[in-house]
């Protein structure tokens, strides 16, 4: 456990300095810190960010590894539609090429995910994935709601916000 002790400290120095660095209070956006998790928020033009660094069994023989786990919700899914046109393009989406994320469901949300182990990660690469998860989310939640009729998932808004 000492050594996952250590990678959740390093990795931890790494996620504040970038978000520090996009003019965030790390401090401020810590949403969440036990012993095995350390979780923050944040926003990104209209997407939500969750940056998770977590330690978990990770390897072929179940050791305990750390991870970088990025989530955007989406959109929020209605009740009592039909959502396989949704899944069937997210799952179109996710397989045409969709680079270092992809789309999946939690409980009732679409979020925009990627993840990593965090050995031998730098903070450009921290960097990348909070600014990219956040375009990917950012471009696609308008288009899937106009397209799907779903809810934006930070704002509710959107064409089955009314109804």
């Amino acid at each position: 456990m000492g050594d996952v002790q250590g990678e959740l400290g390093r990795t931890r120095g790494l996620i504040e300095k970038v978000v520090k660095a996009l003019g965030i209070d790390p401090k401020v956006a810590l949403a969440k810190e036990d012993a095995s998790t350390i979780t923050w928020t944040l926003l990104r033009g209209s997407a939500s960010i969750v940056i998770t660094l977590a330690a978990r069994q990770g390897g072929p023989a179940g050791e305990l590894r750390t991870f970088l786990r990025v989530v955007s919700p989406v959109l929020t899914l209605k009740d009592g539609v039909a959502h396989e046109p949704l899944f069937l393009h997210l799952l179109q989406l996710n397989a045409a090429g969709l680079s270092n994320a992809a789309f999946g469901v939690i409980e009732k949300r679409v979020v925009a995910v990627t993840e990593r182990p965090t050995a031998d990660l730098q903070a450009e690469e921290v960097d990348q994935m909070i600014r990219h998860l956040a375009a990917v989310a950012d471009t696609y939640d308008n288009r899937l709601m106009t397209e799907f009729g779903a809810r934006h998932a930070v704002s509710g808004t959107g064409p089955a916000a009314s109804s």
